[in-house]
């Protein structure tokens, strides 16, 4: 059964990658060392960072935006679980939406979807660079991104 197909109206035009750092984790002698293929992420922290821009010029018509997506896994505290690699990974992308929106809604809607594509695209990254590495390939949970709530 073939799926319908149409373009979306939200284009990514370009995808750049600006920090990548994937380090093993160095876990204590005698504890349980994970393979990452099958590992769960329930108790891990996992921090996001979303920005957003609009293309100057465009302010009142916007319609390019540049968003950039922070992913970190820090291993950094005693409390919580640690993964398998300490991570942080950051990548930006150029969008352009069409027209067809309300221009108060525009911003909000690159950022919620612009963000999941370019968590797709940092989820392929991790799990290629941690393919050879030491606890196996890594690939992170999916991520939901929610518009901001105005208060």
């Amino acid at each position: 059964m073939a799926a319908n197909m149409a373009f979306s109206p939200l284009q990514m035009k370009q995808l750049l990658f600006t920090k990548i750092e994937v380090e093993a984790y160095e876990y204590p002698d005698g504890a349980e060392v994970p393979w990452a293929p099958t590992f769960d992420f329930e108790g891990v922290t996992i921090n996001t960072e979303v920005m957003t821009a609009t293309q100057e010029g465009q302010e009142e018509d916007p319609r390019n935006f540049l968003v950039m997506v922070k992913v970190a896994i820090p291993n950094s505290t005693e409390s919580d679980k640690p993964a398998p690699y300490t991570v942080d990974i950051h990548a930006q992308a150029w969008f352009e939406l069409a027209p067809e929106f309300e221009k108060e809604k525009r911003e909000s809607i690159v950022a919620v979807n612009g963000s999941s594509m370019i968590v797709g695209a940092i989820r392929e990254t991790l799990t290629q660079l941690t393919a050879r590495s030491l606890f196996g390939p890594l690939t992170l949970p999916s991520l939901r991104f929610l518009p901001e709530q105005k208060s």
